[in-house]
């Protein structure tokens, strides 16, 4: 079993991360403004999963749950969180990305998270634990369903134009 710092680290780590993705969302949103009450959703439910991750660093400590440092590397968190804020710069800058393109951004980071099972990194046996767990993953999945289908309607307005 991995020692309660690491397990914690992990957390905020985790919660930087979405944090950041968070931060790149808002930042859409204002980029767009036809689309911000999207983005700022997005926005809202990515802080809450934030919120939520720090919260489990209260179960670590008292033993309840446990956290897998060794399933995502400090490193590759790290990198990621680095990548989304040069989104995030990006997406500040005069020139940048369409609109399509920022879609296709989120859409790309929520199928990672997705399929890198972002989650799995907290584990244990209590069924609210297992409910809560469930829920982020569910958010997750309809986070990327909500993505896809504006970014198959951002490509459908873009072909007409």
């Amino acid at each position: 079993m991995h020692s309660l710092p690491e397990q914690v680290e992990t957390l905020g780590l985790m919660a930087a991360h979405e944090s950041a993705i968070a931060e790149l969302y808002e930042e859409y949103a204002a980029r767009f403004a036809e689309h911000a009450t999207f983005f700022r959703e997005l926005a809202a439910e990515e802080k809450e999963h934030a919120r939520l991750i720090v919260s489990f660093a209260d179960d670590v400590k008292r033993h309840v749950v446990q956290v897998d440092p060794d399933r995502f590397s400090s490193i590759s968190i790290l990198e990621s969180v680095d990548n989304v804020r040069r989104r995030v710069k990006d997406a500040q800058s005069r020139h940048g990305p369409s609109l399509v393109n920022a879609l296709s951004v989120c859409a790309d980071l929520e199928n990672t998270m997705i399929e890198r099972r972002y989650f799995d990194v907290i584990q244990g046996d209590g069924p609210e634990l297992v409910e809560l767990l469930r829920a982020l993953e569910t958010d997750s999945e309809a986070h990327r369903d909500k993505v896809r289908q504006a970014l198959a309607r951002a490509h459908e307005a873009a072909a007409q134009d």
